[in-house]
């Protein structure tokens, strides 16, 4: 591994240990503190996503101009002035402008750890880079909420926001240690973060439907599970301590499964495919039951398929995808997860209000389903 990877994956893994310490807890904050509403609970979660529908258009073009560390180490600091800030709120207005910011950290954090990477290795190994990264993320969201239980059995969650904000400071010492491997190099211009426009990302998603539509799908369900379903957990009385326990569960169960990607993902499609079922089956588990060992089931199935979605995805994307290309399809493509994101939360927050807070996981497990065994007739063909 070389040295810009090894930064740019203990950057990583810092900063997922600070959001695993807090961001299952967000919901249940609101809930809890500041008798929030599933509908308010669902625009606080579209809040913190709703900067990386536009990240490839800001961030893409500060980062062909200027150190790429920089940009990381800004969103470093304002994801932990974000959650520090957190520890202060008192009204729904304000922890969804603190949310916001949180996004803004993370459309800075995200891009320009993946141009980091991509601008310092070889063509056929950036793959590889990204897989270490995103072990790193996963490996710091695992440990995150176990570390989060520690403060909570102690504190509160005003302790728990300082904390997890002091985690997140440590990671400006790598990204200030990634200073020399962030300048712009204009031999490879190729490798620039393009901004992708509306009709970029809708060329994109007709050129590949079935990936697309599996992607919008892991965005949704994904940005719910963060933002959403801790609130339905401790709706069905579990406590905040319980909820750790699970979401640490769920980081093992997305871990895990990262070792066994690069052998699954030659069968492509099939294996999106069931990816897709298990989040499905996840979906329903939740909706049909309200115990413990059922969340803990739910959150291993979609852990799992979570950890399938992203690395499979990414190569079916940027697989025949030449250099001078690149940037314009991780554009899109980082663009549709922020749609998801975005989306998912909204939605789910407003018609859980309006039909009960169970019924957008049977919604999920019915279009889950439809999709992936749309998905299984179209690798038939």
């Amino acid at each position: 591994m070389n040295r810009a990877i090894l930064l740019v994956s203990v950057c990583a893994g810092i900063v997922g240990v600070s959001y695993g310490m807090y961001t299952p807890l967000v919901p249940v904050f609101s809930r809890a503190e500041l008798q929030a509403d599933y509908s308010e609970v669902g625009i606080i979660g579209m809040a913190n996503y709703l900067p990386y529908m536009f990240a490839p258009l800001f961030v893409g073009m500060v980062l062909d101009r200027m150190n790429k560390s920089y940009v990381l180490g800004a969103g470093v600091l304002l994801a932990s002035i974000s959650v520090f800030l957190l520890s202060s709120v008192q009204s729904i207005p304000e922890i969804i402008f603190f949310r916001l910011l949180a996004g803004i950290a993370h459309a800075l954090f995200w891009p320009s750890s993946e141009v980091i990477i991509s601008s310092n290795s070889e063509t056929n190994a950036r793959v590889k880079g990204i897989s270490i990264f995103t072990a790193a993320w996963v490996a710091g969201f695992m440990i995150g909420p176990l570390a989060g239980n520690v403060v909570l059995e102690t504190f509160d969650f005003k302790i728990l926001f300082q904390a997890a904000a002091a985690v997140s400071l440590a990671a400006v010492v790598p990204s200030i240690m990634l200073l020399r491997y962030g300048r712009p190099v204009s031999q490879q211009s190729e490798l620039r973060a393009h901004s992708a426009s509306a009709l970029q990302v809708g060329k994109e998603m007709a050129k590949y439907p079935a990936v697309s539509a599996v992607l919008l799908y892991y965005a949704v369900t994904f940005g719910v599970v963060l933002s959403v379903y801790p609130a339905y957990m401790e709706e069905s009385s579990l406590s905040s301590q319980h909820i750790e326990y699970l979401f640490f569960i769920f980081g093992i169960a997305r871990f895990a499964t990262l070792f066994f990607v690069s052998r699954i993902s030659k069968y492509g499609t099939l294996i999106l495919a069931l990816a897709v079922a298990a989040t499905a089956a996840g979906m329903l588990i939740a909706y049909l039951f309200d115990s413990i060992l059922s969340f803990a089931a739910s959150l291993v199935l979609i852990g799992a398929a979570t950890s399938i979605f992203y690395p499979v995805t990414f190569n079916m994307v940027t697989k025949n995808t030449p250099p001078s290309q690149m940037g314009q399809k991780l554009g899109a493509y980082e663009a549709m997860f922020g749609i998801g994101w975005a989306v998912g939360p909204l939605a789910v927050g407003f018609s859980s209000d309006s039909f009960g807070s169970s019924t957008p996981y049977l919604a999920f497990f019915i279009l889950g389903s439809i999709l992936a065994v749309s998905l299984t007739f179209v690798k038939k063909r």
